[in-house]
């Protein structure tokens, strides 16, 4: 994913756009009628007609809270049992769980992902947080990861737009939930092209024509 700042920073400056990379928004500026019309970092100020960026970006009247996603990400000297490859991913489905009402992720990388180094594994491990023991509820899925060399467990909030941003043209994302194949990533992409230009995202045709 590191590859994507990069490709979007490329494009940017292709079609006249302006990266301000490693900056922190002060503020978000509005005209009269509400609107968002520029962001102010430090002294410098960017003018724009759209805003999307995900809740950090924007006043927390924005957003509202959904809940929190517990992860751990463990080291591993051997791949998981019982899995072919040097990746995979695996759910554990809730009602095999007992006491959950979420699904549990795994995800498993490794060297040829370019993430450690040869003969260690990384696996994550997540889910939606119900309990107040949210490392607990991973148990099921440490397990399957057999000798576990290190574990760091993080639990993150997560959040949701207010509105649809077209009143204020903020735009804002959904934060990750715990799934590990992006699903949800990829329909809040499509959701929020839909809303900033009133129709569906069609990837079969080209946005800019070949010259």
């Amino acid at each position: 994913l590191s590859s994507l700042p990069e490709g979007f920073s490329r494009l940017a400056a292709i079609y006249g756009g302006t990266v301000m990379l490693r900056t922190d928004v002060d503020e978000i500026i509005t005209n009269t009628k509400g609107e968002a019309v520029g962001v102010r970092c430090g002294d410098q100020v960017a003018a724009a007609d759209i805003f999307i960026g995900d809740a950090s970006f924007f006043p927390p009247d924005k957003s509202v809270k959904t809940g929190q996603v517990v992860r751990s990400v463990c080291l591993l000297k051997e791949k998981i049992k019982g899995t072919a490859g040097d990746s995979c991913q695996i759910i554990l489905p809730s009602k095999h769980i007992p006491g959950k009402n979420h699904d549990v992720y795994v995800s498993e990388i490794s060297k040829s992902h370019a993430v450690s180094a040869k003969g260690t594994f990384i696996a994550i491990a997540s889910t939606t947080v119900e309990t107040a023991n949210p490392s607990a509820e991973l148990e099921a899925a440490i397990k399957l990861l057999g000798n576990v060399q290190e574990r760091f467990d993080t639990v993150t909030d997560t959040y949701a737009p207010a509105t649809d941003g077209k009143a204020d043209r903020c735009f804002i994302t959904r934060s990750l939930d715990a799934t590990s194949h992006f699903e949800s990533a990829a329909q809040d992409i499509m959701r929020i092209y839909r809303h900033i230009f009133d129709h569906d995202l069609n990837l079969d045709k080209k946005i800019v024509e070949e010259a």
